[in-house]
């Protein structure tokens, strides 16, 4: 059986667009992360995933939180990703492959607030 490249696992077309990203880990090794923002730039975007550019290394199966803006007020996409691929360069830079995932936060009724609330 031949292994898959890159290309061929993809489940939508990758487009090139250069547009900026916030990014920064919130889960690794299945424990949650308090990281600073980073700011950097896509390389291209589909449907399902993004390739951006950091400093910083990410591992495979971290869980990062992206916010990609186009000229700084259209929002893009808001959101959570899965690492699934990292390659460095020759500038010493890092390419981040980034699926994205649905981790909706778990919200709690208002009846529930407001009872917390009024026990303080």
């Amino acid at each position: 059986m031949n292994p898959q490249n890159h290309d061929e696992r993809r489940d939508s077309i990758r487009a090139k667009r250069i547009v900026t990203v916030r990014h920064r880990i919130v889960e690794h090794n299945g424990k949650k992360v308090d990281s600073m923002w980073q700011l950097s730039t896509t390389e291209n975007m589909s449907l399902s995933g993004l390739l951006f550019v950091s400093a910083l290394a990410y591992h495979m199966g971290d869980t990062v939180e992206l916010q990609v803006v186009m000229s700084g007020v259209l929002d893009i996409f808001n959101g959570y990703g899965k690492v699934v691929r990292t390659t460095r360069n020759k500038g010493g830079y890092y390419l981040i492959g980034v699926k994205y995932v649905d981790l909706k936060i778990k919200k709690r009724p208002a009846k529930t607030l407001l009872r917390a609330s009024n026990n303080q």
